[in-house]
């Protein structure tokens, strides 16, 4: 073939092509414009720095190593080098709150003198590494460490610190958290912010080579409240201590024995009221000693958020030479004395009965995510005693230990828990699930039971405790913590009908969802016939708000609507006799899912504080304030809020009906439309042999197809905008937060809705064509795109159909029957197009359409099966389908 006759086929064909366009072409760009939006979402630089990187708190009142004559903190607060990859370093303010989730690497450099190296034992102590971490020190490996809200000390090894030149210390942390092996588990909508990093205070502990170590303080209490005792159990650590003495007249050395030595002062006037020695005791070179001992107390003066009485226990390692009293060690901790136990269904501390008037706090603030300072914390604390509460739940996890040495100090009684939140009987019966959960008990009582303000241990909340399953870990976890510490246990639940594992604690604290006021009612009323013998306590309850919102209760989002919600439902709390309740919550604290349930702003903020997350006061502040110190309240006024409508499915749907209207006027357009729906199997005969419908045609179809299929589930998904369990579902359908936020604003703007959603039908169509033309490969049957596209489309013309119902089914829904009715028939439809769709295939194919329906249910099945499969292995698919099934139950 001559050069000018190949040209002229080319040009010919390039003019074919123009005329028709290319349906391989359309989906391509398509495919690639989609490519570059998803990537433009994952395009990331540096993570958000969130840093407190205030010095390590000294004196009497940090929260855990007080002021000691004997020891010295060697602080490593302040700048570090961070890497996300090992190979790019930027400065970082320790602590900080970083907003990442992944692998992260810490270093930092630091200097010790001769005479400190030589004469001392050192500890790397951390107070929070958020979620697993190693620590190196000059490349020494010193320790690994699970989880991110509990303290933990390591010791370094003799040869690991080195003289006169910089030490370095390394940190590797990972928060990456997944549903099976860590704990948290991956966290679902309205739990907290996974900030990763060192979050807390960072420092080395100096000590004399023989030091006091993990000292477990008791107290307790006779029942004439006239007696108390110390009980002190601990171990002594020695390290290379030179313990030996040579008398000067002797060759022979003299062992030296030793002693502990307690004295207990009142916290502020420092005037001793106990003090005790331990029998003397010998120490043997590099071995530890267990000791205990002892104090009895007559008329303590008790703690109470009324009178937050305090107490120093100052614990001495000494030795008696003569006369001559030398102390080698001192360990001081604040304790105080407080009776807390459930009897006949209320709460008791120090022999009273007590109303718990609470408020749940999040570790979280905009400027130092979970680092908060030592001065925001006692804000924080100031705020919740102006409040008039006497009580605080720490929600999710421990906080601070200097949050509860301002609790102690000011009077307010703690609840504490770790972070068992959302999670699935399936995996709360797993044993390294348990294991996990029992380490980060044991961390949290013995590192917080010396508080007197803590009341009660948490064991979770909001867990499946409908399974029988569950039973097991609620028994081993309250076992474990009784055995810890005396002081009552419990859990937050959330089936209210279903609950099978209260027994196992001394109370359960109830989570109820947002509700009218007599569901509200009957739920408590329900729970308290079901256990009559327990304390009726409302773990959390809340309303989200708007912040700039004054448009009086009639708004639903306003603050008046939020004021007005506490003081009717506190007002039924008190008719229940309840005997504590926890408003949700102090401020409002960003999450790690976007939320469905607001319209506005930040889609991961949780909007429901008495304070925003700045610490401006709502009017739901002044309102529980005026409820907890029985004040009279001021008129709440209504204001005139009319809900909007939202035209938008309205007006697409005429739309859609005026377009085919007006396109069956085109006798082919409206020949086709009747021969798809009355002769599909003549139809597609003819689309395969005669080409016989326009690409114009189909493309007017499919986006009629596609309109109609947008306007259906956008009217779905703004009937249950507000909806906190469709929330959840969604949350764990959509595993990519990104996609759910585009998802979040498509429900609450009807239009953009529509328009997006199109635009995904429009590729989903595309999608099916590629499937088909692959099985077409597969079979070895030539058809083209515009074939397989053609198919696609006209097999689903019965959906056009249901616009009607996308009109109007976003207000029908709120009647059972009708909502029964139009999920009926719009599976009917669905399945009708999808056998369609098979019949279509049989005809290009030229199978035998049984084979071909049985062929495609099976390819369907098995690509749900391994939809179902992948969901499974990564995100525990039927696990929390169980537990979505139990919590169901609950709002029936």
């Amino acid at each position: 073939m001559s050069p000018q006759l190949v040209a002229t086929s080319a040009h010919s064909k390039f003019i074919e092509l123009a005329k028709k366009p290319h349906i391989f072409g359309i989906f391509s760009v398509l495919l690639m414009l989609f490519a570059v939006m998803v990537l433009s979402t994952m395009v990331c630089g540096m993570p958000l720095v969130l840093s407190n990187g205030q010095p390590t708190l000294e004196g009497l009142d940090a929260g855990i190593h007080l002021y000691s004559p004997t020891r010295k903190k060697i602080d490593l607060a302040g700048t570090w080098q961070f890497s996300l990859n090992d190979e790019t370093w930027n400065e970082i303010k320790i602590p900080s709150s970083i907003d990442y989730e992944g692998q992260m690497t810490f270093r930092r450099t630091f200097t010790l003198n001769e005479e400190l190296l030589n004469n001392c034992a050192f500890k790397f102590v951390a107070l929070g590494i958020n979620y697993e971490c190693e620590v190196y020190i000059n490349d020494v490996y010193i320790g690994k460490h699970v989880g991110g809200y509990t303290s933990f000390e390591f010791e370094i090894p003799e040869d690991a610190l080195q003289i006169g030149k910089e030490n370095n210390v390394k940190v590797t942390v990972s928060n990456r958290l997944n549903v099976y092996g860590t704990l948290p588990v991956r966290k679902q909508v309205w739990g907290w912010k996974n900030y990763g990093g060192i979050l807390r205070d960072v420092y080395l502990l100096a000590t004399p080579r023989l030091w006091v170590d993990r000292m477990r303080v008791q107290t307790h209490i006779d029942q004439q409240m006239q007696q108390a005792t110390v009980h002190l159990d601990g171990v002594l650590n020695n390290r290379k201590f030179g313990g030996l003495n040579r008398d000067s007249l002797s060759a022979k050395p003299k062992q030296v024995s030793y002693f502990l030595n307690a004295e207990l002062y009142e916290r502020f006037s420092d005037l001793l009221v106990a003090q005790g020695m331990s029998a003397p005791f010998l120490l043997e070179s590099n071995k530890n000693a267990n000791i205990q001992l002892e104090l009895t107390v007559n008329w303590p003066k008790l703690w109470s958020p009324e009178t937050p009485e305090l107490y120093i226990l100052k614990t001495s390692i000494i030795f008696i030479d003569g006369k001559q009293k030398t102390t080698i060690d001192q360990y001081s901790v604040n304790i105080g004395f407080t009776s807390m136990r459930v009897e006949n269904n209320t709460l008791v501390l120090n022999g009273n009965k007590i109303i718990l008037k609470g408020v749940v706090w999040h570790e979280d603030s905009p400027k130092y995510g979970a680092s908060l300072s030592y001065e925001q914390m006692e804000k924080d604390v100031i705020l919740i005693k102006s409040l008039g509460a006497n009580a605080v739940r720490f929600a999710f996890h421990p906080p601070h230990p200097y949050m509860l040495n301002l609790c102690s100090r000011y009077g307010v009684a703690v609840l504490e828990e770790i972070p068992v939140w959302n999670v699935p009987a399936d995996i709360l019966k797993e044993e390294v699930f348990q294991s996990l959960a029992e380490t980060q008990m044991r961390e949290m009582i013995e590192q917080d039971s010396h508080f007197p303000c803590v009341l009660a241990w948490g064991i979770g909340d909001q867990f499946d405790s409908a399974d029988e399953e569950s039973a097991g870990f609620v028994q081993k976890m309250s076992g474990v913590t009784r055995q810890l510490d005396g002081r009552p246990v419990y859990y937050g639940s959330r089936m209210l009908k279903n609950d099978v594992c209260a027994s196992y604690v001394d109370f359960v604290g109830i989570v109820l969802p947002f509700s009218d006021l007599k569901e509200f009612r009957q739920s408590l009323s329900g729970w308290k016939k079901k256990h009559p013998d327990q304390p009726l306590i409302i773990l959390s309850y809340g309303k989200e708000v708007e912040q700039e919102n004054r448009n009086g209760y009639s708004d639903p989002l306003s603050q008046e609507t939020q004021a007005r919600f506490y003081l009717q439902y506190y007002a039924i709390i008190k008719e229940a006799n309840g005997t504590g309740s926890f408003v949700a919550a102090l401020t409002d604290w960003r999450g790690d899912r976007p939320l469905l349930s607001f319209p506005f702003g930040d889609r991961y903020l949780h909007p429901v504080g008495l304070l925003n997350q700045t610490r401006e006061k709502r009017l739901a502040y002044e309102v529980v304030r005026a409820l907890y110190n029985e004040e009279r309240i001021a008129a709440i006024p209504a204001g005139n809020y009319r809900v909007s409508f939202p035209w938008a499915h309205i007006l697409v749907g005429l739309f859609v009906i005026i377009l085919i209207g007006y396109e069956t006027t085109n006798r082919r357009f409206g020949e086709s439309l009747k021969r798809s729906l009355i002769r599909s199997y003549n139809f597609f005969i003819d689309l395969r042999d005669l080409h016989a419908v326009s690409i114009a045609h189909t493309l007017i179809i499919s986006s009629a197809i596609s309109i109609t299929f947008a306007c259906l589930l956008s009217s779905i998904m703004y009937h249950y905008r507000g909806d906190k369990f469709i929330d959840y579902i969604l949350t764990y359908l959509f595993v990519w937060d990104p996609l759910k936020v585009q998802f979040i604003r498509a429900t609450w703007h009807p239009f953009v809705g529509i328009v997006g959603i199109t635009g995904l039908f429009f590729v989903f169509g595309m999608l099916l064509s590629l499937l088909i033309k692959v099985i077409a490969w597969v079979v070895r049957a030539r058809v083209s795109w515009f074939h397989v596209y053609s198919i696609a489309v006209w097999s689903a013309a019965p959906v056009i159909f249901l616009i009607p119902l996308a009109m109007i089914l976003f207000k029908i829904k709120d009647n059972p029957f009708y909502l029964g009715s139009s999920l009926v028939l719009t599976f009917l439809f669905l399945f009708w197009t999808f056998l369609r769709v098979l019949k279509g295939i049989s005809v290009i194919y030229d199978l035998v359409l049984m084979k071909t329906y049985i062929g495609g249910i099976f390819v369907s099945l098995l690509l749900l099966g391994g939809l179902f499969f992948y969901y499974d292995s990564v995100y525990a698919l039927s696990s929390y389908v169980k537990f979505i099934l139990h919590l169901a139950q609950n709002f029936e």
